[in-house]
């Protein structure tokens, strides 16, 4: 049975490992929402997932993807920045945020994809692949979530350029206060992290006291 799983079934089953925490430690991610049917199928996916694959999943994710980011920074927003603004204390903003937008959405909007495509194969030993079945559905479901990723990432991106170009316009300084913020975001989301990963145990304990 090993092996046997292709590699959008690995990619839906690490997805919904992340969501169903999201969801266990009663949070919501802006954009990614589903019904009660589709949570009905995410969970025993999320289950089947071993918590040692999912965390080596999170790392190459992060790492793939963090190479990406490099990529098309040094290779496409350096050299396209260098040719459109040849004098850097003369570039106008619009442009300039208008590039950095689009850098951004090409890099989150095919990067992402492309570093779950590698991530997920590489990720899911043994015990995650004899775990999962899939089912009719289930491309309309991985369908529906590559959807959410390609919406939301034109979201992001849209709203950079007029973002950043408020801070330019008035002057805009975060200071400490988006320093704090952020500090307390990271600190939500460990605790968070935390929370469902006990969970999880605790759900996983649970079922193999019944079986």
């Amino acid at each position: 049975m090993a092996g046997a799983v292709d590699g959008r079934m690995l990619r839906l089953a690490f997805w919904a490992e992340i969501m169903t925490s999201i969801k266990d430690a009663n949070m919501s991610w802006p954009g990614f929402s589903y019904t009660e049917a589709e949570w009905t199928r995410m969970e025993p996916l999320a289950d089947a997932v071993a918590p040692f694959d999912a965390g080596r999943f999170k790392v190459v994710n992060a790492v793939v993807f963090i190479a990406l980011a490099a990529v098309a920074i040094v290779g496409v927003f350096l050299p396209l920045a260098t040719v459109l603004f040849p004098v850097a204390a003369e570039t106008p903003a619009l442009p300039f945020v208008a590039l950095l937008a689009a850098v951004c959405f090409l890099t989150i909007g095919l990067g992402l994809p492309v570093s779950m495509l590698v991530a997920a194969p590489l990720s899911a030993g043994s015990a995650t692949r004899e775990h999962l079945a899939a089912l009719s559905y289930d491309a309309e479901l991985w369908s529906k979530v590559a959807f959410q990723m390609r919406r939301t990432t034109l979201i992001m991106c849209g709203f950079l350029v007029p973002g950043v170009l408020l801070f330019i316009a008035y002057n805009i300084d975060g200071g400490p206060i988006i320093t704090v913020l952020k500090w307390v975001s990271w600190g939500a989301l460990l605790v968070s992290t935390g929370d469902a990963a006990r969970q999880r145990r605790v759900r996983a304990r649970r079922a193999a006291q019944k079986s």
